[in-house]
């Protein structure tokens, strides 16, 4: 059966540009790399699922939005100080359009040079 999460795929319509900001701004690593191709996965450290970056062809676009109506896949990235996160990643030039807080986890909402939605994530009491 399922054992774990391998990997979660993003289609960008600028791989260059992207995958340099994923490892640049949020401290990725590159895994494995195959320009000719525009793909690559990258990784947070051992153990962690990894992030392909898919470069469309010309003529694709990615489906990219959060409405009610039009929903992306949002990944979540997990950090042991939410709020330390987000401070470094501002001074990076990161802007977080949300911000939320409850009894059982904290979360803040960005989006990445592509316009994907996504999250850092924090388990409170941890």
């Amino acid at each position: 059966m399922i054992t774990g999460l391998k990997m979660v795929v993003l289609p960008v319509t600028d791989w260059e540009r992207t995958r340099q900001w994923y490892m640049q701004v949020l401290g990725f690593e590159a895994v494995y790399e195959s320009p000719e191709d525009n793909w690559g996965e990258y990784s947070t450290g051992e153990g962690a699922a990894n992030l392909g970056l898919w470069g469309l062809p010309k003529g694709y676009e990615p489906i990219k939005g959060d409405t009610m109506t039009r929903v992306a896949p949002q990944p979540y990235f997990q950090v042991e100080d939410l709020d330390k996160a987000v401070d470094a990643l501002s001074k990076k030039g990161v802007e977080f359009e949300q911000v939320f807080s409850d009894d059982e986890f904290k979360t803040a909402r960005f989006r990445d040079p592509e316009g994907h939605v996504l999250y850092l994530y924090q388990i409170e009491g941890e």
